[in-house]
């Protein structure tokens, strides 16, 4: 029997032990997902008094390799970050509760313990039901708190009850560059199940990050992965969250302290050149996955209404660049911004086929003390444990 794709479950478990196979702790919701299993043919082409070339085919080393495309969920994203620039240090948001049920347009909310003022909160009942994301201003009161609403105007969208529900306030997830010689770097596992098959791969690390920025739509991550080669495992449940994805007209940048809405595209790339190191380990599998330095470039493009982006390269401005994603409240309220703290802009080329002038621009980040590398990354979002 055939088999319907679209069911087909993708699961993410971060390694305890690197190389060691770990169950999924993370379902992955997904446009795209190709897995190769790379097995090198070995060819014994001697020369035995015959008229043939191959004489014998023998199986080789054998790895994994992984090309996916996500949008950019908000709570997703942060796994991508943290496989490809380093660790998280988190700054952990406050978890509570309502001390009394609440109705449909709300304006205050009455909380067991304080959160910040001016924060955006997640707000759920009992099993993840009714779920919905707000902003307070003032919080006042010594237990219970009364928080009050300011977004939306309206209050909340649903009616809370108090037993069993939780309330969340954001947590800061700052991602920065940390290799030292005794740093072991994170390795994934995956875990599929498409109905005729339910496989798992250890060992997965992470070598390329494409990150994709445009008004028009959300914004997408296509990650790829080098790892072992698949193993039979076992299913798993799958339970996708239920944060939504960051959309591109979210996105604004700020180049030499300058904001602009000029923005048209970007395209980040980040790259570590990985190399599968393989040994007399006894076996087809690689002795292990070898991450190289990272590199961080992006091409923009822009409207070209002033000289003020071709002029970072013409002049050879290494200024910050930061490019900051700001999620609807009520979808969320997620912030990411990637920031370049030394930015180089390689190239500048005004564009006068299209109906309006455009300028397309070439970039990359330079090591500065600042980010510790090349880039950093902070996430705003309602994870609150580090990645």
């Amino acid at each position: 029997m055939t088999y319907l794709s679209r069911l087909t479950k993708l699961g993410l478990g971060k390694e305890g032990t690197q190389y060691t196979y770990t169950t999924p702790t993370v379902s992955v919701p997904f446009t795209t997902a190709k897995f190769v299993d790379v097995i090198a043919p070995l060819r014994d082409e001697s020369i035995r008094a015959n008229d043939a070339v191959l004489q014998m085919l023998q199986q080789g080393p054998a790895s994994t390799t992984w090309d996916l495309e996500t949008n950019g969920y908000a709570d997703l994203i942060g796994h991508w970050f943290r496989a490809m620039i380093g660790p998280d240090t988190l700054s952990a948001g406050v978890t509570t509760s309502l001390a009394s049920n609440c109705s449909a347009g709300a304006t205050t909310l009455s909380l067991t313990a304080a959160v910040p003022a001016n924060s955006v909160l997640q707000i759920s009942d009992s099993g993840g039901a009714n779920l919905e994301w707000i902003k307070v201003s003032t919080v006042t009161g010594s237990g219970p708190y009364t928080a009050t609403v300011t977004i939306p105007t309206a209050g909340t969208k649903y009616g809370h009850t108090a037993a069993g529900g939780a309330v969340l306030s954001q947590s800061t997830h700052s991602f920065r560059q940390s290799r030292t010689f005794s740093t072991v770097w994170p390795t994934y596992s995956f875990t599929t199940d498409d109905g005729t098959d339910q496989l798992g791969w250890a060992g997965c690390v992470m070598s390329d990050l494409a990150l994709k920025i445009d008004p028009k739509g959300y914004v997408t991550c296509s990650p790829k992965f080098l790892g072992f080669p698949s193993a039979a495992e076992s299913t798993f449940a799958y339970a996708a969250s239920a944060a939504q994805a960051v959309v591109g007209w979210a996105w604004t940048v700020t180049n030499a302290a300058a904001s602009s809405t000029r923005g048209l595209t970007m395209d980040f790339t980040f790259k570590r050149a990985t190399e599968i190191v393989q040994a007399s380990t006894g076996g087809q599998a690689p002795r292990e996955i070898f991450p190289g330095s990272l590199e961080c470039d992006g091409s923009y493009k822009a409207i070209f209404e002033n000289d003020q982006d071709i002029n970072l390269f013409k002049n050879y401005v290494q200024l910050p660049t930061v490019h900051t994603l700001s999620q609807p409240v009520t979808s969320g309220g997620a912030v990411l911004a990637i920031t370049m703290s030394q930015s180089g802009y390689t190239t500048g080329e005004v564009d006068l086929g299209s109906a309006y002038v455009q300028l397309s621009q070439s970039m990359s980040g330079i090591a500065n003390t600042v980010d510790g590398g090349v880039t950093s990354v902070s996430l705003q979002n309602f994870v609150n444990s580090a990645y």
